[in-house]
C-alpha cells in the first residue's frame, strides 16, 4: 500500500469534470483546491479550454505528469471509465464524488463491483464513492465540494476526523471552525468501495499530528480488524465514535444512505466499545466537544471535581450535574481544605463562597480568578476543575484566557472552561480554546466532557497504561 502521506499532501492534482461555470461542482472543487498556491493543478474536461485560468485537459492520459490525487466530479458510471484510466496510468490516490452507487440499489452494486474490479491488481486507490472527499489543515488540501462561504474550514489542529457521512462531517468541522477548534484532517469515506476506516485508523495510530481520532461509521469494513487497531490505538490515543443504527429504523435509514449494512445490537457496540476504550457519542455535538477535551487533556486520574465560579445559580446546577446518576455524570465534588477556603476569602468579597462549588461572585476580576484556581491547583483532594464563568460580569476581560492558561499549564491539574450567554462569551471562548483549555458554551457538554475524561482514566488504569 502506499503511503497515505501522499493522499493527505498531494504535489499534483486533476480535477475531472472540472467547470469554469460557478456554482458547478467541477468549478467548486479546482477553487477550492486552488487555496493551497504551492501544488501543481490540472482541470480535465474535453469541453472547457481553461477553467479559473488554468488550462484544461481533454483526459488524465493527456496530462503532463502522473499526477498524486485524481477528484472525480463527474456522474457515477463515468467515473467508472475514469477510475480505469488513472489505473491504467499509475494515478496513486482517486477521490470519487459521485452518488448512485450502492444506496440506490442492484444497479448501483454493480457499477460499484465494477469500480471494484477495475482497480485489482494496479497501485490505484479508492476513496469513496459518494464521498466528501479530504480537506487536511496540515498541509492546506481541500478538495471538498461545499463553497468556502457556505461552509467555513476550521484552522489545523490535533483532531482527525473519519466519517461516512458528508453531512455529518460538515457537521463538525464546521462546529470546530465555529468554536475555534482545530482540525487536522477530515475524511469521507462515502461507500468505502476500497479504502476504509481501518486504513486511516492505521495511519493516525502513528501519526504526530493526530492526538484524538473521530469516527462516524454506519458499518465496519471489517470488525476484528477494527478492534484489534482500536486496542493498539486507544492506550495512547483517544478515539470517540458514533455507530448508527441503534434502532431498526435507524439501520435501514443507514442502508439507504451509503449501502451499510448496520449489524450488531446496540448494547453490543456499548459493551465492545468500552472494552476497547472507545468513548462512544451519539451526535456531532458530542463529537466534538468529547473529542476536544480528549486531545487537550486526554484524561483525569478520579472522579474528584473543584467548581470555581462567579455565577451562584449555575453553581447550583452544576453541582447538581456532577453528582447525580440519574441525569448527571455520576461524579463527585472534591472537599475543599479549610486552609484553601481561607486563603481564597482573603482573596474575595466577604459575600463569596469557598465551599465547593466555589463562587467568587459578580465582583470577581481577572486577578481574583486567577488566585483562587492557583490554590485550587495546589489541593491533593481535586482531579479537575469546571471554571465556570459568567463573562458578563464587568471586570472579567479576554485576559482571563491567558491567565488560566498560564495557572493550568505550571499547576498540571487539568481544568475546563464554561461560560454561558449569547454572543458576548463566544470570542473570549475561542481564546480559550486556542491556549488549549477545551471550552464550552452551556453545562450538560461541559460535565459531560468531565465524565469522557475521567471513564478515559479508568480504562488507562484497567490496561495498565496509568498507575492507580
Amino acid at each position: 500500500m502506499l503511503p497515505l502521506d501522499l493522499l493527505f499532501d498531494p504535489s499534483s492534482i486533476a480535477i475531472v469534470g472540472a467547470s469554469d461555470h460557478t456554482g458547478k461542482i467541477g468549478n467548486t472543487v479546482v477553487f477550492n483546491v486552488l487555496q493551497s498556491k504551492k501544488r501543481r493543478i490540472y482541470p480535465v474536461n474535453p469541453n472547457e479550454k481553461e477553467v479559473l485560468g488554468l488550462k484544461c485537459y481533454p483526459s488524465i492520459s493527456s496530462l503532463p505528469e502522473v499526477v498524486d490525487l485524481a477528484v472525480l466530479a463527474v456522474p457515477a458510471r463515468l467515473s467508472v471509465e475514469v477510475i480505469e484510466e488513472c489505473a491504467n496510468v499509475g494515478v496513486p490516490y482517486v477521490i470519487c464524488i459521485a452518488a448512485g452507487f450502492s444506496e440506490i440499489g442492484d444497479e448501483g452494486r454493480a457499477l460499484e463491483e465494477r469500480m471494484r474490479k477495475t482497480i485489482e491488481g494496479t497501485k490505484t486507490r479508492i476513496i469513496g464513492p459518494n464521498t466528501m472527499g479530504i480537506i487536511a489543515p496540515r498541509s492546506g488540501l481541500d478538495t471538498f465540494f461545499t463553497p468556502l462561504d457556505r461552509s467555513p474550514r476550521p484552522g489545523n489542529g490535533v483532531i482527525s476526523v473519519i466519517s461516512q457521512s458528508g453531512s455529518v462531517l460538515c457537521g463538525i468541522y464546521e462546529g470546530a471552525e465555529d468554536t475555534g477548534v482545530g482540525i487536522s484532517t477530515a475524511i469521507g469515506l462515502g461507500n468505502k468501495v476500497d479504502l476504509n476506516e481501518n486504513d486511516f485508523l492505521e495511519y493516525f495510530k502513528d501519526d504526530d499530528l493526530t492526538r484524538c481520532i473521530v469516527l462516524y461509521l454506519e458499518s465496519f469494513a471489517d470488525g476484528k480488524r477494527f478492534l484489534d487497531l482500536c486496542r493498539q490505538i486507544t492506550p495512547s490515543k483517544p478515539i470517540v465514535a458514533i455507530k448508527v443504527g441503534r434502532t431498526e429504523r435507524g439501520a435501514k435509514a443507514a442502508t439507504s444512505h451509503t449501502g451499510a449494512l448496520a449489524r450488531g445490537s446496540d448494547a453490543l457496540t456499548t459493551g465492545v466499545f468500552r472494552q476497547f476504550g472507545v468513548e462512544r457519542a451519539y451526535d456531532e455535538r458530542d463529537l466534538l466537544d468529547l473529542s476536544k477535551a480528549l486531545a487537550y487533556i486526554d484524561h483525569i486520574d478520579g472522579d474528584r471535581i473543584a467548581v470555581l465560579s462567579n455565577t451562584g445559580g449555575f453553581a447550583v446546577i452544576a453541582t447538581d450535574y456532577i453528582e447525580s446518576k440519574d441525569n448527571g455524570a455520576g461524579l463527585r465534588m472534591a472537599s475543599i481544605s479549610e486552609a484553601a477556603q481561607k486563603e481564597i476569602m482573603s482573596r474575595t468579597q466577604y459575600f463569596a463562597s469557598a465551599q465547593n462549588p466555589v463562587d467568587l461572585t459578580g465582583s470577581v476580576t481577572d486577578e481574583t480568578y486567577g488566585e483562587a484556581l492557583e490554590i485550587l491547583e495546589k489541593e491533593e483532594n481535586i482531579d479537575a476543575i469546571l471554571i465556570l464563568l459568567q463573562l458578563q460580569a464587568p471586570q472579567l476581560t479576554e485576559g482571563l484566557a491567558d491567565i488560566v492558561a498560564r495557572i493550568v499549564n505550571e499547576g498540571g491539574k487539568p481544568a475546563i472552561v464554561c461560560a454561558i450567554g449569547g454572543s458576548f462569551p463566544r470570542p473570549i471562548l475561542r481564546r480559550f480554546e486556542q491556549k488549549g483549555i477545551p471550552s464550552f458554551g452551556s453545562l450538560r457538554p461541559a460535565i459531560w466532557a468531565l465524565r469522557a475524561l475521567y471513564d478515559r482514566g479508568v480504562y488507562l488504569k484497567r490496561i495498565g497504561a496509568v498507575c492507580e
